[in-house]
């Protein structure tokens, strides 16, 4: 159990007016969809639905230049990112930023993922219910990984405190938070129905013929990869300057399901069939990271599910297998 805050309702958008006069503040807005973007009125902030995008494009982003060459001499174009507060982040989307921080921060650092990533406070907000059809995060051993966490409780939100940053920054604006006896519980971060993946190891299930249909459904886009919080490979190419001797390397997002992704020289593609490649991704999400890491890479947002143009539901297709 976890001490905690409370606040009450009415000085939420006060406490977030505040944040954005000394931080630029990140939430989910409705705009076409619902998005994170930077807000400079509360009253904008859409906390009913899950973002459809989650955070990863703050942190790794899409379309960076790493290298600058001017035709004499080689530069690291390295933009360090304003304080940021990123507030109303569900726990799927706040364990996504974990695992990333595992493959970006752990060993050698990415200095561009570090770049981003360094002056960034994250407040999670807590699901009451599941904010999808497609959620399962319940299958899976999330962590408590915020600096400070909601609870809405009606009248009043708890207000979980999960790391040091998190406690500087809620002595910063006290003024809106009340010492609270109660302690977060177990009862507390439980959402219902999420438990969906039942088969925990997917190991032995390789060589299933219910992949087939799953497979023969998959049209090899990337959107599963682009829209997943966790999903992390790249392509660096470079982009020379058609009026001088100039030219830029940059790091691109690219995509397991691209049969483009693991062809080498001379033309050869490790995962030339389609099969290949769709197992693979959800092999890596839900196998082969844990192997070396100890946890799932997936988060279970759902978000794979739902953006797919055919509507694969891999979680249901894997419960049907009989092993």
């Amino acid at each position: 159990m976890t001490a905690a805050y409370s606040m009450n309702r009415a000085n939420l958008n006060p406490f977030l007016s505040a944040i954005a006069g000394d931080f630029e503040l990140i939430a989910p807005v409705r705009t076409d969809i619902v998005r994170f973007e930077a807000v400079s009125d509360p009253a904008k902030i859409c906390l009913d639905e899950q973002p459809f995008f989650p955070l990863k494009e703050f942190f790794f982003r899409k379309h960076e230049v790493i290298l600058k060459f001017d035709g004499k001499r080689f530069t690291a174009p390295l933009k360090k990112a304003p304080k940021r507060v990123f507030f109303g982040v569900r726990r799927c989307d706040l364990n996504g930023v974990l695992h990333q921080d595992m493959v970006f921060s752990s060993g050698v650092a990415d200095p561009y993922y570090a770049a981003q990533r360094e002056d960034s406070l994250l407040i999670g907000f807590h699901c009451n219910e599941a904010p999808s059809e497609h959620c399962f995060c319940g299958s899976l051993d999330l962590k408590d990984f915020h600096d400070l966490m909601f609870f809405d409780r009606g009248e009043a939100y708890l207000v979980q405190v999960g790391s040091g940053k998190g406690a500087a920054f809620l002595k910063k604006f006290k003024k809106f938070f009340t010492a609270s006896d109660y302690a977060v519980t177990d009862e507390d971060r439980f959402i219902e129905g999420v438990d969906k993946l039942k088969v925990k190891d997917i190991s032995g299930v390789y060589d299933n013929p219910g992949w087939k249909p799953m497979v023969d459904a998959c049209l090899s886009c990337g959107a599963c990869t682009t829209l997943c919080p966790t999903c992390y490979c790249f392509e660096l190419r470079e982009v020379p300057s058609l009026q001088d001797e100039s030219s830029e390397r940059v790091r691109e997002w690219s995509s397991c399901q691209l049969k483009e992704f693991t062809k080498v020289s001379g033309g050869f593609v490790y995962r030339e069939s389609r099969e290949d490649r769709f197992k693979h991704r959800i092999f890596h999400q839900l196998d082969y990271f844990k192997e070396k890491n100890g946890v799932n890479l997936c988060v279970g947002c759902g978000r794979c599910i739902t953006g797919c143009p055919t509507r694969i539901d891999f979680v249901t297709g894997i419960n049907e297998m009989k092993a």
